[in-house]
């Protein structure tokens, strides 16, 4: 038997990465142009910067990971150039690219030049040349590159100062912890994307329409992406039920509708690179996602939750695949499993709230 040296993703069907990838970038463009068109130009120029960093960033390591080493021979630097370069696929234009736009459409419309900047080679270099580059990163790139912003500017969505007037405060900032208070916008408004924020995540028309193209093209797990709505809205309708019983049922929709929960479901979730390979592992990946975002918008310092949720899961992924318990087939045991992690969770809830 032969075996064959590969790096995530793994795909078990017939596709190839690029493929997946491209699919992956027309899925983003609905939301990209929603941003755009409702934010103008403070959209325009974080998207226009986080792509330029982040290919850049990949194009300068491909060049220092394949430049030629010393052989006695003199070689002139177009010729360094060319040998460099001849390593550089199209996978390294679409893998950067990815990561570039969803780290913009997590960003606020507006955000400073220089925060930008810093987020998103953070998020590259950090969370993903550092450790070898394509396929070989445990963290998503946009997702540190957005916790960075957030931890060492206070990017909050609510600093006037770094946020443009046009995206204002996220939704969910106006709750100031209490869940309850959910009279500033409306559901629909929640819906339609007539709401300021963070720019990927007001639009929920333009990320469900992605989230269709990329489930009919296979290019996206189904699995992850329900398991994180469904635990995700679960959990909020507990919450909602102990704090205001008569209201729960808007608390739970207002809760999913802001923010970034279904963005980050459909589009950083279901990242193949960063998440579980099998199909239970992919179920509990997204539950404890959802899980773990709950916590942090009841009872953490920050509104939103999802992307620092990704990644405190990137680094279980690992022990969710490891080989003594995780199988490529559904057991009665897994299940049992993660009831008992639900349960344990609503308990906390409940007694907490």
């Amino acid at each position: 038997m032969k075996l064959i040296k590969e790096s995530a993703p793994y795909i078990r069907r017939k596709a190839d990465v690029k493929r997946m990838m491209l699919d992956v970038v027309i899925a983003l463009t609905p939301i990209t142009i929603f941003s755009c068109v409702m934010y103008g130009w403070s959209a325009i120029y974080v998207l226009l910067i986080a792509i330029a960093i982040m290919l850049a960033s990949e194009a300068i390591f491909v060049y220092l990971v394949n430049k030629p080493q010393y052989d006695g021979s003199k070689k002139t630097f177009k010729e360094k150039l060319k040998e460099a370069y001849s390593h550089y696929t199209i996978n390294n234009l679409l893998a950067p690219l990815i990561s570039a736009l969803i780290y913009a459409l997590i960003m606020p419309a507006g955000t400073s030049v220089w925060i930008v900047i810093v987020g998103a080679l953070f998020g590259i270099v950090i969370g993903k040349l550092l450790f070898g580059g394509l396929g070989s990163n445990i963290f998503n790139p946009a997702a540190l590159g957005r916790v960075a912003a957030s931890i060492c500017f206070k990017l909050d969505h609510k600093s006037s100062n770094i946020v443009d007037i046009v995206a204002g405060g996220t939704p969910l900032a106006h709750t100031n912890g209490n869940i309850a208070n959910i009279t500033n916008y409306k559901l629909f408004d929640l819906f339609i994307g007539n709401v300021p924020g963070a720019m990927g995540e007001a639009g929920k028309i333009a990320i469900i329409v992605g989230g269709i193209y990329l489930l009919i093209r296979k290019s996206a797990d189904i699995r992850a992406m329900l398991s994180t709505i469904i635990t995700f809205a679960f959990l909020m309708l507990i919450a909602g039920l102990k704090v205001d019983s008569a209201n729960a049922l808007n608390i739970m929709l207002y809760q999913l509708l802001s923010g970034g929960l279904i963005f980050g479901a459909v589009f950083m979730v279901t990242d193949p690179v960063t998440s579980p390979t099998t199909k239970f592992g992919r179920i509990l990946y997204g539950s404890l996602v959802a899980a773990l975002a709950v916590l942090i918008r009841l009872f953490g310092a920050f509104p939103e939750g999802v992307a620092f949720a990704i990644l405190i899961m990137n680094m279980f992924v690992p022990t969710i695949d490891y080989y003594k318990w995780s199988s490529p087939k559904y057991n009665y045991k897994q299940f049992i499993v993660l009831g008992a992690i639900l349960a344990v969770l609503v308990g906390i809830i409940l007694l907490a709230l």
